[in-house]
């Protein structure tokens, strides 16, 4: 028998997935318009010496971004375009405060934008934008 779902959740997004054992498993708030989470870089994700990898910070930011439109218009959105900007570096070791919200919806597109802060300097390190497109569903099984 066939089933087709549209997106499946089995615990191991690198992001969020509370089953990857090597996820970052983040947690995350939101206050109704802005979604937001707490990001400690390890050492283990740095690229230079000390200085967090930017695909780390791009992957923070696509989970958020595209986790604000989740919880606002329903499960079946996916990223369809990420554009990130580094602005700072970011420490290893020391805290990041990720924000995103939507900024648009247009009918099958949606925008969201994002910021990713040095918690203890107040400085933006990076931003982020997505376009979010309802997902196709694919056939699982035989």
């Amino acid at each position: 028998m066939t089933e087709t779902k549209v997106l499946i959740d089995d615990g191991m997004c690198f992001g969020c997935g509370k089953d990857n054992p090597i996820g970052l498993k983040l947690d995350f708030d939101f206050d109704g318009e802005i979604y937001s989470t707490t990001y400690m870089p390890e050492k283990t994700h740095q690229g230079w010496s000390n200085r967090t990898h930017g695909g780390m910070l791009a992957l923070v930011l696509d989970e958020l971004l595209s986790r604000v439109v989740l919880v606002q218009h329903g499960l079946d959105w996916v990223t369809v375009e990420l554009n990130t900007r580094l602005i700072k570096p970011a420490p290893v070791g020391r805290r990041l405060d990720v924000r995103t919200k939507v900024e648009s919806v247009r009918g099958r597109l949606i925008t969201a934008t994002g910021e990713v802060v040095d918690h203890e300097t107040g400085l933006i390190v990076a931003t982020g934008s997505a376009k979010l497109m309802r997902a196709k569903p694919i056939s699982i099984g035989a």
